[in-house]
């Protein structure tokens, strides 16, 4: 386009002026004006034009100059151009300053692009000027071509400078523009609004994850396995007992009561493993009646076992008194031809994993380890039977018996459990009556909590024991006087090394609520059955001749023992003192 202006080539540096003043506008700063080129035809309409106004100098010449596009993508901005002119009247370089409107009215729904207007006033001593010959344009417009091009590419080189140097543009934005970048530029708190972190698992997250998924699988697989092999080994019975169990089918029981008895009875431990198998293999019959299994057997063969039609075994009623010692409880299972004695007594001194014998506290001492707790009442047992299940039936029995509130009250007491079936064995065969009991309870409970005055309980069923227990199955003579050192509580202090005797329920619960008294001897009258009680010797030795224990000593008789005579009565008298306290 700068090729057709011919010989109107455009100064501009006259135009622009080189003028600091200039340089100084906001606008001119703002927006710096890149290449243009004007055509022959424009130059001379807007001669023109200046013609016809010279005379109104007030006036406003408005003049849009279009940008050439740049090669590259850019997107097309507006220049604005100032005019340098000299007057005719004057020489003096005339400022034509450009004034710059800009007015965006950009719709939001449209999308407009912004448009600028520019004003182009000739300003001369802050009054507009416009030149009023045409050859004072061409003057500034005259210039060589080729001399044009390389202020052109200097120029160029200034701008760059330049921007690189200024501030960017500020554009001026419209009330909807201001709006909209507030709503979305500013939170409402006034605060700079925080990106958010993208959640996610890292690489490390991703192996813990990794390794708790696997340890979950691998612990749900063992459970599985363990579990498995559990079930596996009952139902085959592996490492199950072999002693032989009988026990007797009511008639009209279900399979799930069936279940129980087998449970209880020790032949199985999984309840619904057994009626699972009994809904497999669909037994046609289950015959009630007496039955003997072993816990080693399989669920299969205890089935079939049961659908067989059994003989009743015979069966016989045996009842063991309170105070009974455990070998006259073997001797009566030997002649009622339920088990051999021996055997008996040899089964019941092993351990069976009942509650009550984990609070036993055994004492290696005591002549028989489970004396004392076959508990007395009548049973019915099968003729012929083993030895094992004899025993299996009285354990479970006594640990019936025994209940929570009677282990919580030897807590209370600071009693084991072995101290009190030893010291209500010893009220079981001392007591007249049952009535008796718990205030012959109390004697030896306040001896034995004042061992400094009664260091030892001296009660004469301990001799019977020696006498009528240790020394019959004793094997030898030294064990014998091994075994009195525990048990005769005239020459040891406290509670002897086991109980003496099986006692009742009424003894157990005299020593657990004993009265509350201050005796510390008692005697019976043997005839009569009376008890008498004493805090000391001088009344205890009155009591003894109520109770027609001993006679009453007269003047003559303390005479006879100054003198030597009636030594030996006095000895048999103190014998039975002390066997009958």
């Amino acid at each position: 386009m700068i090729d057709q202006m011919s010989d109107k080539n455009l100064d501009k540096d006259g135009i622009l002026g080189n003028n600091d003043d200039v340089l100084d506008d906001i606008s001119f700063k703002s927006y710096k004006p890149k290449k243009s080129s004007v055509s022959t035809d424009e130059i001379d309409e807007l001669i023109a034009s200046y013609k016809k106004k010279k005379l109104d100098l007030a006036k406003k010449v408005k003049t849009d100059i279009p940008v050439e596009e740049n090669d590259t993508d850019e997107t097309p901005v507006t220049v604005e151009t100032a005019v340098t002119e000299v007057t005719e009247d004057t020489d003096e370089t005339v400022k034509v300053v450009p004034a710059v409107i800009e007015d965006i009215s950009e719709d939001e729904d449209e999308g407009e692009e912004e448009e600028e207007v520019t004003d182009i006033a000739v300003v001369k001593n802050d009054k507009p000027v416009i030149g009023s010959d045409e050859n004072d344009l061409k003057k500034h417009f005259g210039k060589d071509h080729t001399e044009d091009d390389d202020e052109d590419e200097e120029e160029d080189e200034e701008d760059d400078d330049d921007e690189e140097e200024k501030p960017a543009p500020v554009k001026k934005s419209s009330d909807k523009q201001k709006a909209a970048e507030n709503n979305v530029k500013k939170p409402a708190n006034g605060k700079k609004k925080k990106k958010k972190k993208r959640g996610g698992i890292g690489f490390n997250g991703s192996i813990f994850g990794g390794i708790i998924l696997v340890t979950i699988i691998l612990t749900v697989s063992m459970l599985l396995a363990v579990g498995g092999l559990t079930l596996g080994m009952e139902y085959y019975g592996i490492g199950k007992d072999e002693n032989t169990i009988s026990f007797n089918i009511p008639e009209g029981s279900s399979n799930e009561e069936i279940a129980d008895l087998l449970f209880e009875n020790g032949i199985i431990k999984n309840k619904d493993l057994f009626l699972m198998a009994v809904k497999i293999m669909k037994p046609k019959t289950i015959y009630p009646g007496d039955i003997t299994l072993k816990p080693s057997m399989t669920y299969s063969d205890i089935i079939e076992e049961m659908e067989k039609q059994r003989k009743r075994y015979e069966t016989v009623t045996i009842t063991f008194y309170e105070g009974e010692y455990l070998i006259d409880i073997a001797a009566k299972l030997e002649e009622n031809k339920v088990c051999s004695a021996d055997e008996f007594l040899f089964e019941f001194k092993k351990n069976m994993d009942y509650k009550f014998e984990k609070y036993i506290t055994d004492n290696e001492n005591a002549f028989y380890s489970r004396e004392g707790y076959c508990f007395p009442d009548t049973y019915e047992f099968y003729v012929g039977d083993t030895a094992y299940n004899i025993t299996k039936i009285l354990r479970e029995h006594f640990d019936s018996k025994i209940t929570d509130d009677m282990y919580k009250k030897m807590n209370d007491m600071g009693l084991t459990l072995n101290e009190t079936m030893t010291l209500a064995s010893i009220v079981q065969k001392e007591a007249a009556s049952t009535e008796e009991m718990p205030k012959v309870a109390s004697v030896f409970l306040n001896r034995l909590n004042d061992p400094d005055t009664f260091p030892m309980l001296q009660s004469d069923t301990t001799y019977k024991y020696i006498d009528q227990v240790i020394k019959k199955k004793a094997a030898n003579e030294g064990l014998v006087e091994h075994y009195i050192e525990y048990y005769d509580t005239y020459a040891i202090d406290g509670l002897p090394a086991g109980p003496i005797c099986n006692p009742g329920i009424e003894a157990i619960k005299a020593v657990l609520n004993a009265e509350k008294t201050n005796y510390y001897y008692f005697c019976n009258n043997t005839e009569t059955g009376e008890t008498f009680y004493a805090e000391t010797l001088e009344e205890h030795e009155k009591n003894l001749v109520k109770a027609g224990l001993a006679e009453a000593v007269t003047e003559d008789d303390e005479n006879e023992e100054e003198n030597g005579e009636g030594e030996d009565e006095g000895e048999e008298n103190n014998e039975e003192y002390y066997e009958t306290w």
